[in-house]
């Protein structure tokens, strides 16, 4: 692996470090550090960010503070990487936070709204949703399906109550006369049919005159 570096339009920065052997516990908050900023190692040459400012900073600080523990830091300015095109090196940014955003994911299917303290876990989800957002810098496909998770968690979730529903008995109409008003449309000579089809096929109908029809309905009331 070759690179070469310079200051002006390179878009990756490489932090090179050593610390001593009896810093165990420094290194370990370093390894930390680089994950929480979005690192990606490189094989064992040291770790990669984007070049912007955020990330030039980040890198100071690091360099800053792996100094403080007698270790030595530098930072570089990497133009290319001779085997590692730059879709190959942006392709690796995104597996790593799409592994981010599965883990998220999968609290975030396991959030029970009705648990205790189920209010409280959305926004923790949420900031840690933008956590990983901050550091997605070439747009992983998973984003959005974070988003929908999150989403799905953030929606109360309605307990639908079965509705009771009675059956009518088909012996109840059997030998009925059915009425209604005279010159039957499409919509009621499909509804005789279906009568004799399913209920009554000896089933009786008459037509009869609106006013006839409303005075036989009172008439059928007053015998009931």
């Amino acid at each position: 692996m070759n690179v070469t570096y310079k200051r002006e339009g390179s878009p990756w920065l490489l932090l090179v470090f050593t610390l001593p052997s009896s810093k165990a516990s420094e290194r370990v908050g370093i390894w930390r550090k680089l994950q929480k900023f979005g690192s990606i190692p490189l094989r064992n040459a040291g770790c990669v960010l984007p070049n912007n400012p955020v990330n030039q900073e980040r890198f100071e600080w690091l360099a800053t503070a792996i100094r403080s523990f007698k270790g030595e830091a530098s930072i570089l300015q990497i133009q290319a990487i001779d085997d590692l095109p730059p879709r190959v090196l942006q392709e690796q940014f995104r597996q790593a936070r799409a592994t981010d955003y599965e883990a998220l994911i999968e609290e975030a299917k396991k959030l029970k709204p009705a648990a205790k303290g189920a209010s409280g876990q959305i926004p923790r989800l949420r900031r840690r949703y933008e956590e990983i957002m901050a550091i997605d810098f070439f747009a992983s496909p998973m984003r959005r399906k974070a988003e929908e998770a999150l989403k799905r968690a953030e929606q109360p979730r309605v307990k639908v109550e079965k509705v009771r529903t009675e059956t009518a008995s088909k012996a109840d109409y059997q030998n009925r006369v059915w009425m209604t008003r005279p010159r039957p449309g499409i919509d009621r000579v499909s509804s005789a049919w279906l009568i004799t089809r399913f209920i009554d096929k000896d089933a009786e109908f008459i037509y009869v005159p609106f006013d006839e029809h409303e005075v036989r309905v009172f008439r059928t009331l007053e015998h009931e």
